[in-house]
C-alpha cells in the first residue's frame, strides 16, 4: 500500500529511479492499526485478533452477522493480500467464509507463508488472522496522510474511488486525485477537511466526514506517523465513513517518545539481519548482490555501492556502521556480510581521521 501513495507523487515523472534510498520506520499490523484509529475517534470496522485455531474459533463467533459469516485477514508487513498465495497452495490471504468453515480454513491460513507482489518470492509469515465483520459497503474511497518532499510537510491524498487498483487510477484519470498540503505548525484546517470530504463526493453528513479526515490526520501528527493510508475509506449504508482497511508507518526517530507503539513491532516480519543490526545501532539493509559491504558512513556506503555497480558487479547490502559501532556489534555473525554463502568477495571502506 505504500506504494500507491509513492506512485501517487510520482505521478507524471517518466525517469526511473536508480538512487538506492534507505527507509527506516516502523510498520504494525492492521488490527494493531485498526486499534489505534479506534482510540483516536475514527471509524473502523469490528474485529479481533487470533493467534491461534481456538482464538479464530472463539472469535468467529462474536463476529459473525446475520448470514453467519465473517472475514479472515492474514496479518503481514506488506499490501496485496487478497491476490496473494500460500506456499501450501491456497490462493488469497484474505477470505469471506461461514462460521462453520472458518477454522478448516484457518488451519491453511495460521502460521503458514504468504507470498505477494510486495513480500518478495520468499513471502512472509502468517502468525496472527484478524477475524472481521464483514461490512455492508456502498462504495469505496482511497484517503492517505504522508511526508511531501515538494511541500517541506504532510500532504493528504484523496481519491473518490478506491481499492486495490488506486494505480491504476492516478494514471488513466490523474484529475480525481486530489492533493492538499497542510502545514505542520498550524495543523490541518476546517476548510481543508471539508474541501477532502466534498473532493471524496461523500453522500453522508459532509461535517461528520470532515471531522473523520481531521481525527486521521490528528492520528498521524500525535502520534509520529510517516504514512496513514487507507485503502478503501468507504462509506456504509449510512453515509458514515469507516476505515476499512489502513496502512501505518512510524518514524523510528520517535521511538523514544511512541514507546507503546513501538513495542507493537514483529520482528518476524523483519529481515531477521536487520533485526540483529538494529540491536547495535546500525543501519543494514539486505539485497541480492555478491559483494557484502561494511562501511564508515552513509555517503561513503552508497558510493561504494556505485563503484561495485559501475564496474560491473552488485551489493550484498547496505551497511553503515555509523560511529556507534562496537566490536560486538561488527563481530555478529547474523550481521557480518562475510558469513553469508552466496557472497564472492567483502568490502570494507571507511573514513580517515
Amino acid at each position: 500500500m505504500l506504494r500507491s501513495t509513492q506512485s501517487l507523487l510520482r505521478h507524471g515523472q517518466t525517469a526511473a529511479i536508480t538512487q538506492l534510498q534507505q527507509l527506516r520506520f516502523l510498520n504494525v499490523h492492521e488490527y494493531q492499526g485498526a486499534e489505534l484509529m479506534s482510540k483516536s475517534g475514527i471509524n473502523v470496522p469490528p474485529g479481533i485478533p487470533a493467534f491461534s485455531l481456538d482464538d479464530v474459533k472463539s472469535a468467529a463467533g462474536k463476529m459473525k452477522d446475520e448470514n453467519d459469516e465473517v472475514v479472515l485477514k492474514s496479518q503481514i508487513y506488506a499490501g496485496g493480500r487478497g491476490l496473494g498465495k500460500f506456499t501450501n497452495g491456497l490462493q488469497g490471504g484474505v477470505h469471506i467464509c461461514s462460521v462453520n468453515k472458518a477454522l478448516e480454513l484457518a488451519k491453511k491460513m495460521l502460521n503458514q507463508t504468504l507470498v505477494t507482489k510486495q513480500t518478495g518470492p520468499a513471502g512472509k509469515p502468517v502468525n496472527t488472522l484478524y477475524v472481521a465483520k464483514k461490512m455492508k459497503l456502498k462504495r469505496e474511497m482511497y484517503f492517505a496522510i504522508l511526508l511531501d518532499r515538494k511541500t517541506a510537510g504532510p500532504i493528504m491524498i484523496g481519491c473518490s474511488e478506491g481499492g486495490t487498483s488506486i494505480e491504476d487510477l492516478a494514471e488513466k484519470f490523474p484529475e480525481k486525485i486530489i492533493k492538499i498540503p497542510v502545514d505542520i505548525r498550524t495543523g490541518i484546517t476546517d476548510e481543508q477537511a471539508m474541501k477532502m470530504a466534498k473532493g471524496l463526493a461523500v453522500t453522508g453528513d459532509l461535517n461528520k466526514a470532515a471531522e473523520q479526515i481531521k481525527n486521521l490526520y490528528k492520528l498521524f501528527a500525535k502520534s509520529d506517523c510517516t504514512m496513514v493510508e487507507v485503502n478503501p475509506l468507504a462509506e456504509d449504508a449510512k453515509g458514515n465513513l469507516v476505515a476499512a482497511d489502513a496502512k501505518l508507518g512510524f518514524d523510528d526517530n520517535a521511538a523514544y517518545r511512541q514507546k507503546e507503539i513501538f513495542a507493537m513491532k514483529d520482528e518476524s516480519q523483519i529481515d531477521p539481519r536487520e533485526v540483529a543490526a538494529s540491536k547495535y545501532d546500525l543501519n543494514y539493509i539486505g539485497l541480492d548482490g555478491n559483494i557484502g559491504c561494511m562501511v564508515n558512513g552513509a555517503g561513503l556506503a552508497m558510493a561504494t555501492m556505485d563503484i561495485i555497480k559501475l564496474h560491473g558487479a552488485a551489493p550484498a547490502n547496505f551497511l553503515d556502521v555509523g560511529g556507534n559501532a562496537s566490536c560486538g556489534g561488527i563481530q555478529d555473525p547474523d550481521i557480518r556480510s562475510s558469513s553469508e554463502s552466496h557472497l564472492g568477495e567483502y568490502l570494507w571502506r571507511h573514513y580517515e581521521v
